[in-house]
């Protein structure tokens, strides 16, 4: 979508992978959500050209499961052939006004040495002022750097804020040993962070459930996850305090829904990994349903508040599908997503 080289360098949300999914009576469903490889298409293509419309669990067990972002767009579809919302076919919402946290990740190295703790601390008091009660950074930096990070926002910070640290090693460039992560993990402890996300690989099931049983603060993650089998890994075997599916990765939202069920039986909250911009209805559909404490709204450029970072969107859209306000995010009530495409504008802006 248009947007300025000074956009594009302050981040912006200018770029998706559109799926339009059209049924034989002519209703359209969007998504924005991907799939970026474009060797699956040809097994997406497969899965859904002449199933019903209905028969997304069909879909998906023949293929639609490797599309990511068309399963989507094929609820969408439903959606708006049935005029009702995703969340209500989907059994009805627990909550439709959902508490967001902010992923907050500054431009250049991605390790964030580079932005001083005085910058950190007034961009969080910043979203905090704007009535954000959550943010999330990243623990990239040095050994034993973080945590004094952390202590110096949450000295400003007022009662009732929460801090979060994502670790995610395999993105990192770097994998923790147990005890870097223990001793990292207690300093964050003791600084007052809720969660460390994915300090150990996330397929070291043992090692980040016994980091789980030794600490208090949450140890969280699975957006890496594709499979049913992954999820229940992990769940049986105590690794998350919190399990993060991602409503892409882990193949769509149905699939999102059923982990979230298994979680529930176990015990274990979820809160979905985030996203933002026009990715986001579908993650917001799945949330809806599952009633999670956050969603994370991902990744935001400081110092931009979601909507200025999002605003392009409306280049493709006839109205905002949400709104922001004190924190929180409304879940779009429309038929399918609640998307309101302009497939006119689509196709001008669609690229090669």
């Amino acid at each position: 979508m248009p947007a300025t080289p000074e956009q594009v360098r302050t981040g912006y949300f200018h770029r998706y992978v559109v799926v339009r999914m059209t049924t034989t009576d002519g209703v359209r469903g969007h998504s924005f959500a991907g799939p970026v490889d474009r060797s699956v298409w040809p097994l997406v293509v497969e899965a859904t050209e002449g199933a019903p419309i209905d028969d997304i669990d069909g879909m998906l067990r023949r293929g639609l499961d490797r599309g990511h972002g068309a399963e989507h767009a094929a609820w969408d579809a439903l959606g708006k052939t049935l005029g009702v919302p995703v969340h209500a076919l989907l059994g009805g919402a627990r909550s439709t006004d959902l508490q967001a946290y902010l992923t907050v990740v500054w431009p250049g190295d991605p390790s964030q040495s580079q932005v001083d703790a005085a910058e950190v601390v007034d961009t969080i008091l910043g979203y905090e002022a704007a009535g954000f009660r959550g943010i999330k950074i990243r623990a990239w930096r040095e050994p034993g750097a973080i945590a004094p990070l952390c202590e110096a926002v949450l000295a400003q910070t007022g009662p009732g804020f929460t801090l979060m640290v994502d670790r995610t090693a395999h993105v990192s460039g770097e994998t923790w040993s147990y005890d870097r992560a223990l001793a990292e993990g207690r300093e964050l402890q003791e600084a007052g962070v809720r969660w460390l996300e994915e300090p150990l690989d996330r397929y070291d099931l043992a090692g980040q459930a016994r980091l789980a049983r030794q600490l208090d603060l949450q140890i969280v993650g699975g957006e890496g996850y594709t499979s049913p089998a992954e999820f229940a890994a992990a769940l049986v075997a105590g690794s998350f305090d919190v399990i993060q599916p991602d409503p892409a990765i882990a193949n769509g939202i149905l699939p999102t829904v059923r982990v979230a069920a298994v979680a529930e039986a176990l015990g274990v909250p979820v809160c979905l990994h985030g996203t933002g911009g026009l990715r986001l209805p579908g993650w917001l559909q799945a949330a809806a349903v599952i009633g999670p404490e956050w969603q994370e709204l991902a990744i935001v450029p400081p110092t931009l508040h979601p909507d200025e970072a999002w605003s392009l969107n409306d280049a493709v859209l006839g109205a905002s599908p949400w709104s922001i306000r004190d924190g929180r995010i409304t879940v779009p009530t429309g038929p399918g997503l609640g998307l309101d495409v302009d497939g006119a504008a689509l196709d001008r802006y669609r690229t090669s």
